[in-house]
């Protein structure tokens, strides 16, 4: 049976505490980490902070392109301008005391351990809704295992990984409150509109709790009727309004499948208002007429998505051009498959889906007991989802974490609260505890674990040193061809083009630098005279320029990294890691 919502100042210190705490935690990892330097920022966080940088250069709000990355024309970039307001909200703070670079500079490693509060108010929740004290402490527990130096949190990630977290965590948690309060699930909803605005990969997991809400009040009608239409207005009305404070007016009727566009507002308005609708309306009917009507509703926003964009039924990926898919996608360690070859797969596989898979079977469980049945159900729902998308890609298992900490810290209370015949609490609460860990999981591969590493490394500092780039800048403007970890740090310092990055809408300029790359030198050199590449940035020891000369030992990237002397590039600059800019003659 569910149990209603309690607190109670011990609760608030327990939540205070704990949010402190892993602010703190993640600020002396990044610290220690060495993360408060502005080179040690990964490719994905680098490229944010040049959006930001842009915006405060006088790049429009609502433009987030990047005029310099790709080929002529530029690149129209797929990420939401929303994830930017945090930073920028600081650096406005902190501009007061400190001068703009060096406000700037703070507020990207200040706000990624703040944003875990967001995650520490969702399972704070989650866990009062769930039970009692016993539950929010061992969900503080097993939380903290997993947050304490999350990479998502850590300063400099701030790219939108750890809003999506904190949002959709903040849906299921006051979307499994007991009572159904419409103040809890109009929260719901529009903590689920800030992460369809934020990133499209989140659209599985809000179509299911989109479609658990839904469902919930076909079965059980005027009970869920309040809550219900508090969610589908909140959903409706906060997608809407995203919608217009983040796209231009003039692209109003625009589609895009993999960020927010009119195809998403129109789901989202005919989807939640018509549950707000329906449950206003037919609380009262029997079970088949709502089922009847959420049918209509589910028909309408397929066919809506049938006629407004069929493209979007498809994989976007599935149009990249093959060279792209093989040597590009596929080669991208989060968007592989969890099986997929790699080191050390003993200790990550277990380490990924462990928790995941507990979790799915600790609710199923209780869905069977009918403990907290209707919030099980939910956490199962989105478990089952996640370990299959995680088979597809590993990126995803980040979130299966998330999902598992409430329903594994009620599991682990029930527990340690459990007392038969009013004996001595049984011990079996610390195997069910230490089953909640991830690390627990990932420890036994470590004696598996390969001793020659995993190779050469996926970044490399040499790449992008100030040095090389202060000299890469003093050349006249023109178009880079490097490896693509190193496109963000050349758009930040220096004012020349890069030709390809890690993002799906640069198809075209991976695929020409891909080909030049494994092109036999002197078909090299014809193809960047025509695409109109006038520097290389080459870096043999790093990852991307290994994995392209071992698969094309006669190609550019193998003569580069063998440090061939090739009559048609002329050195300008290099470094003691290796790394060389040449200048390609015309």
């Amino acid at each position: 049976m569910d149990r209603p919502a309690r607190t109670g100042m011990a609760d608030l210190v327990i939540a205070l505490g704990f949010g402190l705490l892993m602010v703190a935690s993640l600020l002396v990892v990044s610290a220690v980490s060495g993360l408060f330097s502005a080179t040690s920022m990964e490719a994905d966080n680098a490229m944010r902070l040049a959006e930001i940088q842009d915006y405060l250069g006088g790049q429009s709000w609502f433009d987030v392109s990047q005029a310099r990355l790709g080929p002529d024309g530029g690149t129209a970039m797929h990420w939401s301008r929303l994830v930017d307001l945090p930073v920028l909200a600081i650096t406005s703070l902190l501009d007061i005391f400190l001068p703009s670079e060096a406000a700037l500079h703070w507020a990207t490693f200040v706000w990624p351990p703040i944003s875990v509060l967001l995650l520490v108010w969702a399972l704070v929740t989650g866990a009062r809704f769930l039970g009692g004290r016993e539950t929010l402490v061992f969900t503080c527990i097993i939380a903290a295992t997993i947050l304490f130096r999350h990479q998502n949190f850590l300063s400099g990630r701030i790219d939108h990984h750890n809003l999506q977290l904190g949002f959709l965590a903040l849906s299921l948690a006051f979307s499994i409150d007991p009572q159904r309060r419409p103040t809890s699930l109009a929260i719901a909803g529009a903590a689920l509109a800030s992460s369809v605005a934020i990133g499209a990969e989140v659209y599985p997991f809000v179509a299911v709790i989109c479609a658990f809400h839904a469902l919930d009040w076909a079965l059980a009608g005027r009970v869920a009727r309040r809550g219900a239409m508090a969610f589908g207005v909140s959903l409706a009305v906060m997608v809407t309004v995203f919608f217009a404070a983040s796209v231009a007016p003039a692209k109003y009727g625009a589609v895009y499948c993999d960020a927010l566009s009119l195809v998403t507002v129109s789901a989202a308005l005919l989807g939640g208002a018509g549950l707000a609708l329906a449950a206003a309306s037919l609380s009262n009917a029997s079970r088949p007429w709502r089922l009847a009507a959420l049918g209509m509703i589910g028909l309408a926003c397929a066919l809506l998505l049938a006629l407004q964009a069929p493209q979007c039924l498809a994989n976007p990926l599935d149009g990249l051009p093959s060279i792209v898919r093989t040597l590009w996608l596929e080669k991208v360690d989060e968007a592989r498959p969890l099986f997929a070859a790699r080191p050390n797969a003993w200790q990550e596989i277990p380490f990924m889906i462990g928790i995941s898979l507990v979790a799915a079977i600790v609710s199923l469980l209780q869905t069977e007991l009918g403990v907290n049945r209707r919030a099980h159900v939910l956490f199962l729902l989105l478990l089952m989802l996640d370990l299959v998308l995680t088979f597809q890609q590993v990126r995803f298992y980040a979130f299966g974490h998330i999902f598992a900490i409430l329903p594994l810290g009620a599991w682990v209370a029930s527990l340690f609260a459990g007392r038969p015949d009013g004996g001595e609490r049984n011990v079996g609460y610390l195997l069910a505890l230490a089953l909640s860990v991830p690390l627990v999981w990932g420890a036994p591969g470590l004696f598996l674990k390969s001793g020659s590493g995993s190779g050469p490394a996926v970044t490399d500092a040499a790449c992008a040193s100030p040095d090389l780039l202060a000299a890469l800048d003093a050349q006249p403007v023109g178009l880079v061809l490097s490896v693509a970890d190193v496109a963000p740090d050349i758009l930040r310092y220096t004012d020349q083009r890069a030709l390809h990055g890690h993002y799906h809408r640069n198809a075209a300029g991976i695929e020409m630098a891909l080909r030049i790359f494994i092109s036999p030198p002197d078909e090299a050199a014809d193809l960047m005279r025509a695409d109109g590449v006038e520097y290389v940035l080459a870096c043999p020891s790093h990852g991307e320029m290994q994995m392209l000369s071992k698969a094309y030992p006669e190609g550019l990237a193998a003569r580069l990294a063998a440090g061939d002397k090739l009559d048609f590039l002329t050195p300008v600059a290099g470094n003691e890691g290796g790394a060389v800019v040449y200048a390609v003659s015309r």
